[in-house]
């Protein structure tokens, strides 16, 4: 019985030690993940600065895995790079490249907003006295909407609207001309008075 007693005791008290040390484990990864990230923002100035755009654009996406945990400023930084990475893929005719930044563009944007909305649009406005081609709002506006037409024309139904769509000006000379009878007869209770 004794024995027993001892090795439960024991199985306890490693159990409590292994938590403990787990918890203090967890604590430092938070941490070395906030030194990380702002090792990475450093980076990506740097390599914004120099023109770097390829190291520029895996150090937006390596950050945005941890947009949950920027900082307003951070969120400017990585937002400016992709609308950069989104220029360049543009000029090049990359439409791949285009479309997974700006994929990625809406994702960090949506998110930093869900987390901190009123810190972020702050950054936002002093972002754009800075730099008034930096209206991220505008730029998510225009990037969704840019999704929703690709998106349309992956599925064929951008393409069936367009099918469908009346002729605008057969329409409207179907409204100035005079109508057409038609085969059915209107009842004479909801014929108009003589």
């Amino acid at each position: 019985m004794k024995k027993l007693f001892f090795l439960s005791s024991f199985l306890l008290i490693l159990a409590c030690v292994t938590m403990t040390s787990c918890g203090k484990s967890k604590q430092s990864d938070d941490s070395q993940n906030a030194i990380e990230v702002e090792e990475q923002e450093s980076q990506l100035a740097e390599a914004l600065s120099h023109g770097n755009l390829k190291q520029a654009s895996a150090m937006a996406d390596s950050m945005s895995l941890f947009v949950d945990d920027f900082t307003p400023e951070q969120t400017v930084q990585v937002l400016t790079a992709f609308v950069t990475v989104h220029k360049d893929a543009v000029s090049k005719r990359e439409r791949r490249r285009d479309l997974e930044t700006i994929r990625k563009y809406v994702d960090v944007y949506d998110i930093a907003l869900s987390v901190n909305p009123k810190d972020t649009r702050a950054a936002f406005e002093k972002a754009k006295r800075l730099n008034p081609s930096l209206d991220f709002d505008s730029i998510a506006t225009d990037f969704r909407s840019k999704l929703s037409q690709y998106d349309s024309m992956q599925d064929g139904s951008l393409i069936s609207a367009e099918t469908e769509k009346p002729d605008s000006t057969a329409t409207n000379a179907k409204a100035d001309s005079v109508p057409q009878p038609s085969d059915e007869e209107i009842p004479l209770e909801l014929r108009p008075a003589e």
